[in-house]
């Protein structure tokens, strides 16, 4: 039988593992710590996934990328030199809050184009939530802008996002042509700037006003001497990343050791900046979205609909391939998403005879629309707890931003390749 027509158990049990999770998200009434610890532990029970790998992924090279660059962050705030950043940033941009969100747009944007846009978003943080405090802004409206705009700006280049790296890879396997560095940006920057647009005049407004106060690590009085040190650290880990030489959560590490072997942060200051409600999303999370994809449960969902695709006129196709393809990143990790969707778009495009570079342009950009959920993407991750957001806010505020997203990308991707 197809896998449209069938499920195995171990789908069947991840799939209720996947909605149980969704649920208990939104109803709020599990510790996240909890359930990310759950989540693996059920899968492992049941042996969907390996016993003896079940909790490896709460140490996988995104938490180890997180753990890093949060303690650089930790060590702009203990100098002072997010606070001195913050108040220069204020000095150009005004105390205003559509002032503030757009400057962290164009920063965010332009720093994660070049840049992993989860290693923006932890670098840009400590900032921005100076900044919140000198113009006596809540964090809730800026750091999800500040997660939103870092996940726009990796759409603008190649290197701006994994998933664009694994479409070129996968476009020459099958003898396709690959897209070029900035060929991104026609879509890329739009999409940056209708987001700095909205999340002005709209997006902020649907954001929770809290009253979240600054983490207590603050120095009394700057120190100058541990201020340059640290920028110069968080600059060699930014050039490291940007030039590749080592992996960005090798960079990310390398960053920490250096903050605590210099004196800026102690040993003690450095583990207690760790979140640990990221680390279990994370590590619980991720094994789910891995379990989705290797039971199945994932494909059925697109064979499913595949058959409602056939047939379509080329701006419709290209439509319903962004929209899968923007639900999936939702809940999958962005490049399990790609590698699953990717496939499926170009042989779609070439039996409708429209070009399968806007098909796979269409899936290469959505793997970075993820806006409605928390733990979408890396950012959005991140600034969940620091904002004190719920599943609600990311539905609430990133909804109207996804509809926008897939507006833009089905346009431009009709425009530029049928």
């Amino acid at each position: 039988m197809s896998a449209a027509t069938t499920l195995s158990n171990d789908a069947i049990i991840t799939l209720i593992v996947f909605v149980a999770t969704i649920v208990l998200l939104i109803w709020q009434k599990v510790h996240p710590v909890i359930l990310g610890a759950s989540i693996p532990t059920i899968l492992a029970a049941f042996n969907i996934i390996k016993p003896g790998s079940a909790y490896m992924q709460f140490a996988n090279t995104t938490v180890v990328f997180f753990l890093g660059l949060t303690v650089i962050g930790e060590a702009f705030f203990k100098t002072g030199l997010a606070d001195y950043l913050g108040r220069k940033i204020i000095g150009l941009l005004g105390k205003s809050e559509k002032g503030l969100i757009s400057g962290t747009g164009i920063v965010a944007g332009g720093l994660s184009a070049f840049l992993n846009d989860t290693g923006s978003t932890a670098c840009l943080m400590p900032i921005v939530g100076s900044m919140a405090e000198e113009a006596k802004i809540p964090k809730s409206k800026l750091l999800m802008a500040l997660a939103f705009f870092s996940s726009l700006g990796g759409t603008i280049t190649l290197i701006g996002t994994t998933p664009h790296i694994i479409v070129n890879g996968m476009l020459k396997e099958q003898g396709l042509r690959e897209f070029g560095f900035f060929e991104y940006t026609y879509i890329g920057l739009p999409l940056l700037v209708a987001g700095i647009f909205y999340m002005v005049f709209i997006g902020s407004k649907l954001l929770p006003d809290k009253d979240l106060k600054l983490k207590e690590t603050k120095a009394v009085e700057a120190n100058p001497k541990k201020m340059i040190l640290a920028a110069g650290i968080f600059i060699v880990v930014i050039i490291a990343m940007a030039t590749e030489i080592v992996a960005a959560h090798v960079a990310g590490v390398i960053g920490a050791i250096l903050v605590v072997a210099f004196g800026i942060l102690s040993v003690k200051e450095a583990v207690n900046s760790f979140s640990v409600m990221t680390i279990f999303l994370v590590g619980g999370i991720f094994p789910l979205s891995m379990a989705l994809v290797s039971t199945g449960a994932a494909a059925y969902g697109v064979e499913l609909i595949k058959p409602a695709l056939s047939g379509l006129s080329p701006l419709v196709l290209i439509a319903a391939i962004s929209f899968i393809m923007l639900v999936a990143t939702q809940f999958l990790l962005n490049s399990s998403a790609t590698v699953l969707i990717l496939p499926v778009a170009i042989m779609l495009c070439q039996a409708a005879d429209v070009n399968p570079l806007a098909g796979a342009m269409a899936v290469s950009v959505c793997a970075s629309g993820a806006f409605m959920t928390p733990f979408g993407t890396g950012p959005n991750l991140l600034v969940w707890e620091a904002g004190g957001y719920t599943m609600k806010d990311y539905a609430k505020c990133g909804f109207l931003m996804t509809v926008i997203f897939w507006i833009i990308t089905t346009a431009m991707c009709y425009i530029l390749y049928v």
